[in-house]
């Protein structure tokens, strides 16, 4: 379905602007509606739109959280009186995929000041060592919506089938 999207897209701006990048983008994004109208007829392309609107919600924000992360890690290093508390913690993963736990744990790993340790399949817990936590509470809810957020994205009709 991507790729249909793409030549869509790409045949679009062709017609309308010689394949200029900004006309391709705009393409790209006005086909959009067409696509999660044709969703109420055709499953494929309501998966396919649930997707995209998951990783244009999604991949902003992570970017948003990895800058956020790196100027706490950088307010730690500057401040050398400051006590760091540094912990690994067990954190409960709701999917068993081994795909998509290794997703999330590369995701924290990027994620400056926490690092995925390893993961056990027979209790589904992910340990993650954090350079400084306060409290488990927050680190727990933090990867919590990372995958959440991540499973909207990559499995987003599984989330609509836990929801109901």
């Amino acid at each position: 379905m991507f790729y249909l999207h793409l030549l869509a897209a790409t045949l679009l701006s062709w017609w309308l602007a010689e394949l200029s990048p900004l006309f391709w983008l705009l393409a790209f994004v006005g086909l959009y509606p067409f696509l999660r109208l044709l969703g109420c007829l055709w499953s494929g392309c309501r998966l396919y739109a649930m997707r995209l609107e998951g990783a244009a919600l999604f991949v902003p924000w992570f970017i948003w959280q990895v800058f956020s992360a790196s100027l706490d890690v950088a307010m730690i290093v500057l401040n050398p009186r400051r006590k760091i508390e540094p912990a690994v913690i067990a954190v409960a993963i709701a999917t068993r995929d081994r795909r998509l736990v290794t997703l999330i744990g590369c995701l924290l790993t990027l994620t400056p000041g926490t690092l995925a340790v390893d993961y056990s399949s027979l209790n589904g817990h992910l340990y993650v060592h954090v350079l400084d936590t306060r409290s488990v509470d927050s680190v727990v809810r933090a990867v919590a919506d990372i995958e959440r957020r991540l499973m909207r994205w990559v499995a987003p009709l599984q989330e609509v089938e836990h929801a109901g």
